[in-house]
């Protein structure tokens, strides 16, 4: 099994994963710790510390909401083997996440599928519906 850290500013992740329960009609398996926005973040590194202790003999996604913001740039320092930051996460990328985490799966062909989804779920409409003119 493939343990879901969620670190996002505010309460954005939370809600992803609130969404995604809905869509699933199921509790979910991962953790949520929002950006502290006053803190220097050494209380979100020890939260972060003590899942990864906790799950230490796991495979671990972070999922961060954006490249180079505070939860990536703190997620960045955890990167090896059995841990890797995925940021940018979506709700396809987060569904994809949750219908293969307990799979068995390599864990590297995982994040590829996670990763691939993610982007895939950013779509034009204009590409599907064609160019409306307007009067």
């Amino acid at each position: 099994m493939v343990k879901g850290l969620m670190i996002t500013h505010g309460k954005l992740g939370k809600e992803l994963l609130d969404v995604a329960e809905k869509i699933l009609e199921r509790k979910v398996d991962v953790t949520h710790i929002p950006f502290d926005w006053q803190g220097d973040g050494s209380d979100m590194l020890r939260q972060i510390e003590r899942f990864i202790h906790a799950h230490r003999d796991c495979d671990i996604v972070i999922f961060t909401d954006m490249f180079g913001g505070s939860p990536a740039n703190i997620a960045t320092r955890f990167v090896g083997p059995r841990i890797e930051v995925v940021s940018g996460i979506n709700l396809p990328g987060l569904l994809k996440f949750l219908s293969w985490q307990e799979r068995a799966i390599n864990f590297k062909e995982l994040i590829k599928r996670i990763e691939q989804e993610a982007k895939d779920g950013i779509t034009a409409m204009s590409a599907y519906l064609g160019e409306k003119k307007h009067d």
